[in-house]
């Protein structure tokens, strides 16, 4: 039985986040279009390949590895559409704990998505990896 819209986006959100880069892969688009957040001021990546270098690279120096973990607040998705409000957390490269709040939008065609927004507060994931810890 295929798996429902819903269901492929939340498979994908939590894989996406604890670097299950194969099973991100198989539901992502050969032409997928991924937009970053607005304060990383880049334009959409585009194509698969694109997309899972960055999901590889990008934890990589910030996070420390394993750590980051996703909480949905709210996911729904409709006629090919689909939306997340979580909350990530991680433990900094630093040592320092991260908790943001993201927004994660999809569409979704046949199974697969091809295209993705990623929006955070970025005054607030800024601040927080340039903590330091005390002592």
């Amino acid at each position: 039985m295929a798996k429902s819209d819903r269901e492929i986006f939340e498979s994908f959100l939590f894989d996406m986040i604890e670097g299950r880069h194969e099973l991100v892969a198989a539901v992502l688009s050969n032409d997928v279009v991924w937009h970053l957040p607005l304060f990383a001021k880049q334009p959409p990546m585009a194509g698969r390949d694109a997309v899972l270098r960055f999901l590889s690279a990008g934890p990589e120096g910030i996070y420390e590895p394993g750590s980051l973990r996703i909480q949905p607040v709210g996911l729904a998705a409709e006629d090919g559409f689909a939306s997340c409000l979580a909350t990530i957390t991680a433990t900094t490269a630093n040592g320092m704990p991260y908790e943001n709040s993201y927004g994660f939008f999809a569409r979704i065609r046949d199974g697969k998505l091809i295209e993705v927004w990623e929006l955070v507060d970025g005054v607030t994931f800024q601040e927080q990896l340039r903590a330091r810890p005390e002592g």
